[in-house]
């Protein structure tokens, strides 16, 4: 730990409050509108707390602002913190028999998944005094903000584990290659995946932190496709709308596309046998304590997960060729 026992007892928790204030807000005088104080005021605070835990915190000057190794570690648990108390109105609202309030849901985008509808339909029938609020992030930033608390579970890919997230295992899709109606390939049965080589394509902007966009750039290598990208995006729904509009050849979930196959608008591509598995799981901290509304909503995911083998739980069921 950073700070010692006898320093967390001395310790001015305002000059936290600043620092992780003045980290978010990436400036001093951000920093200082935020908290409506002097720019001196909040340099003063900060290096009050520099000295008091004895090392530089954040290295700035007139075009450079960063985090040394210890701010990093600082702000994440200032961050872990601060989110906590930001729970509590919550937690002590729901002192009720009945629920009543928001349950606010972090995925990621096209979640497309029978198991899900299901939890929102019957969460919906058993609390119906409860609204639900949903926000649409990357799955590499739905883990980084179950890291620091920022939510306490989300939905999201996710490939290898991160120490600190517990998993639990929603369902599992295929990724494959599609094309639109402009492209060349578009209605042809006769491809293979050789004929791919150094075609266009788009993909969702690389994380180096995700292991799932790792797995996705990894198809496309295997392809041999044109690099750079023709296009990158954070949402899926804008890579399909690249696609559609033929600036390449994309890897989209095989059964979230299945109804633009029917409809016209996209054509699968190889590979059609084995395409590439990335599961989806709900993500939670596991230090987070859950208010009622969050902790009923989990058990009922559960319930649902555990009644349903995995093979229920894949999409598509059979992968095969268009």
């Amino acid at each position: 730990m950073l700070m010692k026992t006898p320093l967390a007892r001395s310790l001015d928790w305002n000059l936290l409050r600043v620092f992780h204030v003045i980290v978010e807000e990436r400036s001093i005088s951000k920093a200082a509108n935020t908290l409506n104080r002097t720019q001196p005021a909040v340099s003063t605070a900060l290096k009050r707390l520099e000295e008091q835990l004895g090392t530089q915190l954040v290295v700035r000057n007139a075009t450079t602002f960063r985090l040394t190794d210890n701010g990093r570690l600082l702000h994440r648990e200032c961050s872990e913190v601060f989110n906590t108390i930001g729970h509590i109105p919550s937690l002590i609202a729901e002192t009720t028999e009945s629920l009543a309030g928001t349950l606010s849901l972090t995925m990621a985008s096209h979640m497309v998944s029978n198991l899900i509808d299901e939890a929102l339909a019957l969460f919906h029938e058993r609390h119906p005094n409860v609204s639900v609020d949903i926000t649409l992030l990357t799955s590499a930033s739905v883990i980084e903000q179950v890291l620091n608390r920022s939510i306490n579970f989300g939905v999201c890919l996710a490939v290898r584990p991160v120490p600190g997230v517990d998993y639990l295992q929603l369902y599992r899709e295929h990724f494959g290659f599609f094309c639109g109606p402009r492209h060349r390939f578009f209605g042809r049965r006769d491809l293979t995946l050789a004929d791919l080589q150094g075609e266009s394509a788009v993909t969702l902007r690389l994380f180096a932190a995700s292991e799932v966009i790792q797995a996705i750039t990894a198809m496309y290598r295997h392809a041999n496709m044109a690099m750079p990208f023709a296009g990158i995006s954070d949402n899926l729904e804008e890579i399909r709308r690249m696609i559609i509009a033929g600036l390449g050849i994309g890897a989209m979930p095989i059964h979230v596309m299945q109804r633009d196959v029917r409809d016209g608008l996209l054509w699968q591509l190889p590979p059609y046998q084995r395409p590439t598995p990335i599961d989806v799981y709900l993500v939670s901290n596991q230090k987070a304590q859950l208010g009622r509304i969050e902790s009923a909503f989990m058990g009922l995911v559960q319930e649902i997960v555990k009644a349903k083998p995995i093979e229920e739980r894949t999409y598509p069921r059979q992968p095969s060729s268009p």
